[in-house]
């Protein structure tokens, strides 16, 4: 029971690969607004974001997809920002 020759540990390794960052949705040129797109509409941080959603500033996220929310339509956001809080 010794140590494997270097062949069979160089066999063993697998070679490194790059991560490749994967976007979590689109950002724009469909009919729902992802949370990423919510961020950018508004200027926000991540954080900003998900403090507005639990506190009732941002309305409830009615776009849904095997059963989970996942983001806003477009008119859904356009209502909340003439009728919500700050709204002149």
């Amino acid at each position: 029971m010794g140590t494997p020759s270097k062949k069979k540990r160089d066999r063993a390794r697998a070679p490194l690969t790059p991560r490749v960052r994967i976007p979590r949705g689109p950002r724009a040129g469909t009919a729902v607004i992802w949370p990423i797109g919510v961020q950018e509409r508004y200027g926000i941080s991540f954080a900003t974001r998900w403090r507005w959603e639990k506190t009732g500033r941002l309305p409830p996220r009615d776009v849904f997809l095997g059963g989970h929310p996942i983001g806003w339509r477009p008119a859904t956001l356009d209502r909340a920002d003439s009728t919500g809080p700050g709204a002149a």
